[in-house]
């Protein structure tokens, strides 16, 4: 059974009918459970399809009206509930799902406070902190997801004042290959480029990126950059945080989350807690996330 056809079929079985007509398609419109047009193209359908599995997977109803997901197909973007607006281009159904219907990177005291924030994709996580108050330092290695997310930070004027995108992975101090996604970054990992195009990126440490944005009390750590988690926290820079947020991937290079945890700890975190972030099929020893809170 091909993919078109059990996507067909998980869309009819959810209501949503000629959906194989429509992945087949060069232009049309995908429609929602409500009846909703989601307009797409031959450039963009992959990206608008992703804001049909929000509807189907998430429960995400669109309409064009405040308080409402909307979508504005001539200008390319949607609309959230918050006002916040991004390009469809690279849309990710789960990622905007995780930040913005989860909430999985809440915090109830951010405005004003620092985020140095690494895996920085198209510029959702920045921005969500930045709705929340934060002073937000994002970094993201891929140059498809960091242009991407260049736009979208400015599509949000008033929030892009809190806002620094930064090229760079984060890690160990010096250069490191980073696969090139033409769909974007994603899952990229530097432990994972095997028949991959890369390119050369700039990687910073903790420490470097403390001293060379002048960083004196940082908030929040918030990683998610697939495997180099294990490289980071070695750096004692870790301790200056009062909160870490980790999505650890132990399955990308083989080693135990506790080697994070005890770090932690070590650093003088006390409250620490494990948790899955989305409803992917893993075992929380290969993936999840670790959040450290001090006293």
């Amino acid at each position: 059974m091909n993919l078109h056809l059990i996507l067909s079929l998980l869309l009819r079985k959810n209501g949503i009918h000629n959906s194989l007509a429509y992945l087949l398609k060069r232009k049309g419109y995908f429609i929602t459970k409500e009846g909703y047009k989601l307009k797409f193209n031959e450039t963009n359908k992959k990206d608008v399809f992703q804001l049909l599995l929000l509807n189907l997977f998430h429960g995400v109803v669109f309409q064009d009206k405040e308080g409402y997901w909307r979508v504005d197909s001539e200008k390319g973007i949607v609309i959230l509930p918050n006002g916040l607006k991004f390009k469809i281009r690279n849309f990710d159904s789960l990622i905007f799902a995780e930040t913005f219907l989860y909430d999985i990177h809440y915090d109830n005291n951010l405005n004003g406070k620092i985020v140095v924030q690494g895996g920085g994709f198209i510029g959702d996580t920045a921005l969500y902190y930045a709705s929340k108050g934060a002073i937000v330092y994002s970094f993201e290695p891929d140059p498809i997801s960091f242009n991407i997310a260049l736009e979208n930070i400015s599509l949000n004027p008033e929030l892009s004042k809190r806002i620094t995108m930064i090229n760079y992975a984060i890690g160990r101090d010096g250069m490191v290959k980073f696969p090139v996604n033409p769909a974007g970054s994603g899952p990229s990992s530097i432990y994972h480029t095997e028949g991959m195009k890369t390119i050369e990126v700039r990687s910073v440490s903790i420490s470097t990126i403390l001293k060379e944005f002048d960083i004196s009390e940082p908030y929040l750590l918030d990683l998610d950059i697939k495997g180099a988690e294990f490289d980071v926290i070695d750096d004692p820079s870790v301790s200056k945080f009062h909160k870490v947020r980790i999505e650890y991937s132990s399955i990308l290079v083989g080693k135990d989350r506790n080697i994070l945890i005890n770090k932690l700890k070590e650093y003088g975190f006390k409250e620490i807690r494990i948790y899955k972030h989305n409803c992917g099929i893993y075992d929380l020893h290969d993936h999840g996330v670790i959040e450290a809170i001090k006293e």
